[in-house]
C-alpha cells in the first residue's frame, strides 16, 4: 500500500473536522435576528415524536452544505489520492481497503458523537452523502443521495434516511457497471453504522435541525393560541 501522507493528512483534517464547531460563527449575528428568525420558521415548532426530517428546510443550512463538501473533497482525496493499492494489484488488494474503511468510518464516528452537556448521536446525513459521492464516484453518490431525499418525507426519523442511503449505495454500486464493489460495500458499512450505533447503544438519532427544534403538545399549543386570540379580543 502506497501512503501519499500531505494528502492524507488533508483529507483526515477535513473529514474529521467536528461539524459543531461551525456554530461558533453563528454567536456574531445579533440577538434580535436570531430572535425573529426563530419566531418566523414554522418547521421550528414541532408535535411530540415528529422525527421526519425537511428536506428544503435542511437543504437551506449553509452549514450542512460545507459538511457536504467536505465529506465529499475529503473521502475523494482518501481513496483516490491518500491510500493506494500498489500497481501491480489484481482485484482488491486487503489492507488498502481495510486502512480505507478505518479512515471512514473514524470519521463518520467524530460527526456523530457529541459531548454538549450530555452525550448525543446526530446523524451527519449531508456529510455522509458527501462522502459517498467523493469515494464512489459521481454517480452513485448522485442517484443515491437524489433517492434517499426523494423517500425523505415518508421516513420516520433521520436514521431511516441514512439506512435507505446505505442502501442505494449498495444496489447501485452492485449494479451499475464500473464500480468497486468492495469499496462500495465498506461505503455501504461506514453510512449504515450511526445506526447500528444509535440501536447498540439504545439512544436516538437526531438531524442537525434538533439543535433548535421547539417541541410541544398539542395541549400547550392549544393553551398558547388561546392566549393569544384572548389578547387579541382585549386589544
Amino acid at each position: 500500500m502506497s501512503v501519499h501522507l500531505p494528502i492524507l493528512v488533508f483529507a483526515i483534517l477535513l473529514l474529521a473536522f467536528p461539524r459543531n464547531w461551525l456554530r461558533h460563527g453563528a454567536r456574531f449575528s445579533s440577538k434580535s435576528s436570531r430572535r425573529s428568525s426563530e419566531d418566523t420558521a414554522g418547521p421550528s415548532v414541532r408535535e411530540p415524536g415528529e422525527r421526519t426530517v425537511h428536506p428544503l428546510a435542511e437543504a437551506g443550512k449553509a452549514r450542512n452544505w460545507i459538511d457536504f463538501a467536505r465529506g465529499a473533497v475529503g473521502g475523494y482525496a482518501l481513496i483516490a489520492f491518500a491510500l493506494q493499492a500498489p500497481e501491480d494489484t489484481v482485484g482488491v488488494h486487503t489492507v488498502t481497503l481495510i486502512w480505507q474503511g478505518v479512515v471512514l468510518a473514524l470519521a463518520a464516528l467524530m460527526q456523530m458523537a457529541r459531548m454538549e452537556g450530555r452525550f448525543s448521536l446526530f446523524a451527519p446525513i449531508f456529510f455522509l452523502q458527501g462522502l459517498t459521492l467523493g469515494a464512489a464516484g459521481w454517480l452513485v453518490g448522485l442517484l443515491a443521495m437524489v433517492g434517499s431525499w426523494a423517500l425523505t418525507p415518508v421516513l420516520p426519523g433521520p436514521g431511516a434516511v441514512l439506512f435507505i442511503h446505505g442502501a442505494f449505495t449498495l444496489i447501485l454500486g452492485l449494479l451499475l457497471p464500473g464500480q468497486a464493489p468492495a469499496l462500495v460495500m465498506v461505503l455501504a458499512g461506514v453510512v449504515w453504522l450511526p445506526v447500528l450505533l444509535s440501536v447498540l447503544l439504545k439512544k436516538r438519532l437526531s438531524a442537525s435541525f434538533d439543535k433548535r427544534t421547539k417541541v410541544v403538545s398539542r395541549s400547550s399549543r392549544e393553551r398558547r393560541e388561546a392566549e393569544v386570540s384572548v389578547k387579541g379580543g382585549r386589544d
